[in-house]
């Protein structure tokens, strides 16, 4: 397995557990679900974010 390939299975462990898997009892704005959301991006190499508009790259993406 590649590192790319363990970044994309990271990626998706977290993406299931802190972005979809928000409790019950949690109660989370929009604005803090969407910054979860770019830290979690932000674990993939930036080469590989084709989908997204690179100013909101710049904008949003913390690391």
């Amino acid at each position: 397995m590649s590192e790319l390939d363990r970044q994309y299975l990271k990626f998706g462990e977290r993406l299931e557990n802190e972005f979809f898997g928000q409790g019950e009892y949690e109660d989370r704005t929009i604005e803090q679900t969407l910054e979860i959301g770019w830290k979690i991006l932000s674990e993939l190499p930036r080469e590989e974010l084709t989908r997204i508009k690179p100013e909101f790259i710049e904008k949003y993406m913390k690391a």
